[in-house]
């Protein structure tokens, strides 16, 4: 029986689709990337904000018209977890709908409902990756503890669940046995790791397990939260090169009065600190960060006050979001709301602040030598590929078109910055027309 992925949301969700894939390619049935070959279609949804509802919704109904007539279609993950019942109710088209479950029973309940025509796979390294070769994402916990006002991830994914180290590195070799070379740590929030498990935050531990492979590989650390990120921490990162300087460090919002309300634990003489003490002991550090407009009671001082915030620190990378309540969260009953024009208007003003600063950052690091992760051949020729450097996690910030590269040159080299382009970089390999 032959089945496809559709995975919606964020790389956390990812990472699910590609365990659900292993397990199922390893109980009889057979991934296809095209859907009109499926006598089984999976679809992961997110359930986080109203805009990836409304995606899930559309993708759930063009799938039923999409996908051969005899083709059954299992619609699980976040989205599921919260609205399971409404569903039922409103897509009677989907054949299973399945919650949030452990990935063994989600199998199990796939199995019982749409058995394989073969029991087992003999394959011994069943490994599924939905990313490029040069990258993948490491889940290292579910779940959060923080209780933010506005997010609704507790209600959906619960508390905090960590991984063990153990878990962690062996997914981390597996990936290496694949030619990976890029290690992407992802959680909901990375600086509480192990608190449940190990009886405190310990990230700075789990980062000493992965450094003892030997191997040449980068290490990126996703989603920090700024109150959590300390001296020891620090030492552990500027310890080895492998963890390369790039934190992505959500702030939200810099206004006290409105980190209060978000209930985010910090203020914003604090993040001033944290900003001061991550560029003093990692000089070479990028930092992306993400905000939202329009919560409720922002006013234009409020806004304002954020938008000095981000002229004046220099992010590398800013993800603006426009505000959604979310039913069940202690947000969703604050007031005034304000309006979607506004907080549209907000996010375009903050962008706009931010599209300035990355093009003088990008002018500054013409002429400069960096590690590049070649990933993918722009043209049939491959004579321009796409990468990244240090500064550029995979999906969410810019690339560097690089000329002069060829896979018998490894999976990293030097190259030199000769141009940008808004957000992204121009280069060529180092060492060709005399540099």
């Amino acid at each position: 029986m032959k089945f496809c992925v559709i995975s919606l949301g964020c790389a956390k969700n990812l990472v699910d689709s590609e365990r659900i894939t292993e397990l199922l390619s390893g109980s009889g049935y057979v991934i296809t990337e095209r859907i009109e070959e499926a006598s089984l279609v999976f679809i992961n949804t997110c359930g986080f904000i109203r805009d990836a509802k409304e995606e899930s919704i559309n993708t759930i109904l063009s799938t039923v018209q999409e996908k051969p007539a005899n083709a059954r279609l299992v619609v699980f993950g976040c989205l599921v977890q919260r609205y399971k019942e409404d569903m039922e109710k409103l897509i009677p088209e989907v054949d299973l709908f399945l919650p949030l479950l452990p990935y063994g029973e989600f199998v199990r309940k796939v199995a019982e409902r749409f058995p394989p025509q073969r029991k087992f796979c003999r394959a011994t390294d069943r490994t599924v990756l939905f990313t490029p070769p040069s990258y993948t994402y490491i889940k290292i916990a579910e779940g959060c503890d923080n209780s933010c006002s506005y997010c609704a991830i507790p209600i959906i994914r619960g508390g905090l669940k960590s991984y063990p180290v153990e878990k962690i590195v062996s997914r981390i070799r597996q990936a290496l046995k694949k030619g990976v070379f890029e290690m992407n740590l992802i959680a909901q929030d990375l600086t509480m790791y192990g608190a449940d498990i190990y009886g405190r935050p310990s990230l700075d531990v789990l980062l000493e397990h992965i450094l003892s492979i030997k191997r040449d590989f980068w290490v990126r650390l996703l989603y920090l939260y700024p109150s959590r990120i300390g001296p020891g921490l620090l030492k552990v990162i500027k310890s080895d090169s492998r963890i390369v300087p790039y934190m992505d460090i959500p702030i939200q919002h810099v206004n006290n009065r409105i980190l209060k309300l978000m209930r985010r634990g910090y203020t914003r003489e604090l993040l001033i600190r944290k900003l001061a003490m991550l560029r003093e002991t990692l000089p070479a550090v990028a930092l992306r960060t993400s905000l939202i407009t329009g919560f409720p009671t922002e006013t234009e001082d409020d806004f304002q006050e954020m938008a000095d915030f981000v002229r004046q620190s220099g992010f590398d990378h800013v993800g603006v979001f426009e505000y959604s309540s979310e039913e069940d969260t202690a947000a969703f009953l604050l007031g005034p709301d304000i309006s979607s024009r506004v907080k549209k208007q907000r996010k375009r003003v903050l962008m706009g602040i931010q599209k300035k600063i990355v093009r003088e950052k990008n002018r500054l690091r013409v002429g400069e030598i960096y590690s590049c992760l070649p990933e993918m051949p722009v043209d049939e020729y491959e004579s321009v590929w796409t990468g990244r450097i240090y500064a550029q996690a995979p999906e969410v910030d810019g690339v560097v078109y690089v000329t002069g590269y060829t896979k018998a040159r490894g999976k990293v080299v030097d190259v030199v910055i000769t141009g940008y382009k808004d957000y992204d970089l121009l280069a060529r390999v180092a060492g060709q027309n005399g540099l």
